[in-house]
C-alpha cells in the first residue's frame, strides 16, 4: 500500500536537512516528485522516523506533509481516500486539521493558508505535539526551534 514510500523516504533521509538530528528545523532544496523544491523539515524527537515537511502549496498556501512511520495496516481498511483529523498543539496554541492520505509515499497531507491557525502553531515556540484524533496513529512530538525561519524561507521561495 505504500508503494514508492521506501524510495521517497530514502531520498528524504539522504538529504542533510533530515539526516542528523530532530532538534531544529532545517530548510533547503529537496527532491520531490515535481523536481527540486525549497522544503522546511524536521523529524519527531520521540519518533525520529516520523517526518514533517513544508513546501509551497499554491496561492497563499503551504504544502504540509506528515510522514508517520506506519505498518502495512495503514490506512485503516486499505482506504486510499482516508482522511483523519489531527491536532497540532504547542503551549497555548492548537489547530485541528483534516489530513488526507496519499498512497504514493504514505503521507498525510494538507494545504493550509499561510495565515491559518496551523501555520501559527508551526511557527510557535516550545515543542509541538501532532495527535491523530482517531487514536489510530501514535502522537509525535516535534521541536519548533528554527521553524519560523525555515518556514519563512519556504514562503519566500514560493513567491520569488
Amino acid at each position: 500500500m505504500r508503494t514508492g514510500c521506501t524510495a521517497m523516504i530514502a531520498i528524504v533521509l539522504a538529504t542533510p536537512a533530515l539526516a542528523d538530528d530532530c532538534d531544529a528545523w532545517k530548510a533547503g532544496i529537496e527532491q520531490d516528485e515535481g523536481g527540486p523544491a525549497m522544503t522546511a523539515s524536521i523529524c519527531a524527537a520521540d519518533r525520529p522516523d516520523d517526518l514533517l515537511l513544508i513546501t509551497c502549496g499554491g496561492e497563499n498556501k503551504l504544502g504540509l506533509r506528515f510522514l508517520p512511520m506506519t505498518g502495512d495496516e495503514y490506512p485503516p481498511g486499505g482506504d486510499m481516500n482516508h482522511e483523519s483529523k489531527f491536532v497540532f498543539a504547542s503551549e497555548t496554541l492548537s489547530a485541528k486539521v483534516t489530513l488526507r492520505y496519499e498512497a504514493m509515499d504514505g503521507a498525510m497531507t494538507a494545504t493550509p493558508r499561510r495565515d491559518s491557525e496551523l501555520v501559527s502553531v508551526l511557527k510557535a515556540s516550545g515543542p509541538m505535539t501532532v495527535t491523530d484524533a482517531t487514536g489510530i496513529l501514535p502522537a509525535a512530538t516535534f521541536s519548533l526551534k528554527g521553524s519560523s525561519r525555515a518556514i519563512g524561507r519556504v514562503e519566500r521561495a514560493c513567491h520569488d
